[in-house]
């Protein structure tokens, strides 16, 4: 699956309970989420400007914003249940790195301007997977972390 990259246009649509571009663009990457996730326990939330309820954390996206003659990346936070983080990463040992990843939204941002620019290309499994279509989400990092996260310091 290609990364879906959102425009300008695709926000000015959207139903959004705050006019702000971050909570429009939540809005319109909820929309697309509800879109994907066929069968996924309860409702896409994006947290908007307020932080996660008690039991459920915040799970950052990594989202492609067309701007100009280039993108942005831009972070939208989605809370979740217990349940529909487990739901999303099936593996508790990725589960567990979502903390501590969301932490490192300036790192994983750079990893993907370098994957976007050609200066970061990494081997293996990353490789491949990146080849099959995968795109570097916040998910795939997670996922793929302790390989990309070397591959990028050497």
């Amino acid at each position: 699956m290609s990364e879906r990259v959102f425009t300008l246009d695709d926000l000015a649509g959207t139903d959004s309970m705050c006019v702000c571009l971050s909570c429009r663009l939540g809005a319109a990457f909820a929309q697309h989420l509800t879109g994907l996730r066929n069968g996924f326990p309860g409702q896409v939330t994006t947290l908007g400007h307020r932080g996660a309820g008690p039991e459920r954390t915040a799970v950052p996206h990594l989202v492609a914003l067309h701007l100009g003659e280039g993108h942005i990346d831009a972070v939208v936070w989605e809370e979740m249940t217990p349940g529909q983080l487990a739901a999303w990463l099936p593996y508790a040992e990725a589960r567990a790195r979502v903390p501590q990843l969301a932490r490192r939204i300036p790192r994983l941002v750079a990893i993907r301007q370098a994957l976007r620019s050609g200066t970061f290309t990494p081997t293996g499994e990353i490789a491949a997977a990146l080849a099959a279509g995968r795109y570097p989400s916040f998910r795939f990092f997670v996922e793929h972390w302790p390989q990309i996260n070397k591959e990028f310091s050497s």
